[in-house]
């Protein structure tokens, strides 16, 4: 069994930390204990998800056929908070980003506030 969580989504998120990986673990293997042995994979726990394009993109990985956007719709908004994610990542992984958004560009105002909020 895969999980996709990555290390960005520990401040917002509780079941993407460490902690709680570990912890569904140790709950599974009890719950399976005589019966089965299912491994809970969470590459990127640690990891950001610059780091999960990079591997995508070494791998030949459709990502235009993957979907991230709260909101639904024909195209991804570029204003939801995975809009934002995944375009920044896309650029750190430096993979052209094949996704088509309503407002392509906010992802650049929006990661530059937090930025400059790190820095105080």
């Amino acid at each position: 069994m895969a999980i996709a969580v990555h290390g960005g989504d520990h401040f917002i998120y509780p079941d993407c930390r460490p902690g709680f990986i570990d912890a569904f673990q140790v709950m599974q293997n009890h719950a399976l204990d005589g019966y089965a042995s299912v491994k809970l994979m969470a590459p990127y726990v640690n990891g950001s998800k610059a780091d999960i394009v990079t591997d995508g993109a070494k791998h030949a990985t459709p990502f235009v056929e993957t979907w991230s956007c709260y909101k639904g719709g024909e195209t991804h908004c570029g204003r939801c908070g995975t809009c934002v994610e995944r375009r920044e990542a896309f650029h750190l992984a430096g993979v052209e980003d094949p996704t088509t958004y309503a407002d392509p560009e906010f992802w650049k105002a929006a990661t530059a506030g937090f930025q400059a909020e790190e820095v105080r």
